[in-house]
């Protein structure tokens, strides 16, 4: 059985969506992570490996932002830690072009032996003390000038996914006085996507975590996700997830509740 642990984050909480933890105790398990905003970096302990999409991982890793499906199979006895960061939360500790890592999970070599005494995850220690060395280790990468150049970037996340008015891009950018270029430039450099693709991708997730934790129509999720009508709605679900909203809300009612993976995936704090 598939345990997962997820913590709010008690620092950097303007880039960081959670620090989760998850273990394996029983037979193999596979997920089908739908696409998602969000950037990992994940640890695999006590000797672990798992596959992402049939490769086979047992270091440290950065999974990137995703705009398709991904497969991940822990066997048993996996045990692995990880920090979940908005698109652009990485970018002040790991100074990557978003192109490197959209749809794609890339080795993550500490460069200095402090860092590696950071990571250093003895099998007995507990989960609060592997926490407090991940903060010890954004601490150490931490770049006040990487934090800077992602401050539009942040502004219009949460613009479009947490205000509940929805505005065109072009609103945003005359209402804040922000220069679609220039947005766009940094998107294309830190994110990987453009702000409109960003927008769409942040759309089906906000109508992906609302078919799954509420009892909304389908007419009202896609309207307050920001959809034109229901036509839009579904095409572009069908998009992201080759599946009509109907067709997933269904087939997430066959799963296992008591794994508490579907929570994991998109319960937000």
């Amino acid at each position: 059985m598939l345990n997962i642990e997820t913590y709010k984050p008690e620092r950097f909480s303007d880039l960081i969506e959670r620090i989760w933890i998850a273990d394996n105790f029983e037979k193999e398990v596979n997920l089908v992570i739908p696409p998602n905003q969000y950037v990992n970096l994940v640890f695999p302990l006590n000797s672990s490996k798992f596959n992402r999409n049939q490769i086979r991982i047992n270091t440290p890793q950065i999974e990137g932002i995703s705009t398709q499906k991904t497969v991940l199979t822990y066997p048993a006895n996996t045990k692995l830690i990880g920090i979940r960061f908005f698109a652009f939360g990485l970018y002040p500790f790991v100074k990557l072009q978003g192109k490197e890592l959209i749809n794609n999970s890339i080795p993550y070599p500490p460069d200095t032996e402090k860092i590696k005494k950071t990571i250093d995850f003895p099998m007995d220690e507990c989960d609060t003390n592997k926490i407090d060395k991940l903060y010890n280790l954004l601490s150490e990468l931490f770049c006040q000038k990487s934090y800077d150049d992602i401050s539009p970037i942040m502004n219009f996340y949460n613009q479009f996914r947490w205000e509940d008015e929805t505005h065109t891009i072009e609103d945003y950018c005359k209402k804040s006085e922000t220069n679609y270029t220039s947005l766009n430039r940094k998107f294309t450099k830190i994110v990987g996507l453009s702000p409109k693709g960003f927008e769409r991708l942040i759309k089906f997730r906000k109508s992906l975590c609302s078919l799954i934790d509420s009892e909304d129509s389908l007419t009202s999720i896609g309207a307050n996700s920001g959809y034109f009508d229901q036509a839009h709605f579904i095409r572009e679900f069908k998009i992201f997830l080759n599946q009509t909203p109907s067709n997933y809300k269904a087939l997430i009612k066959q799963t296992d509740k008591q794994s508490q993976i579907i929570n994991y995936n998109f319960k937000l704090f």
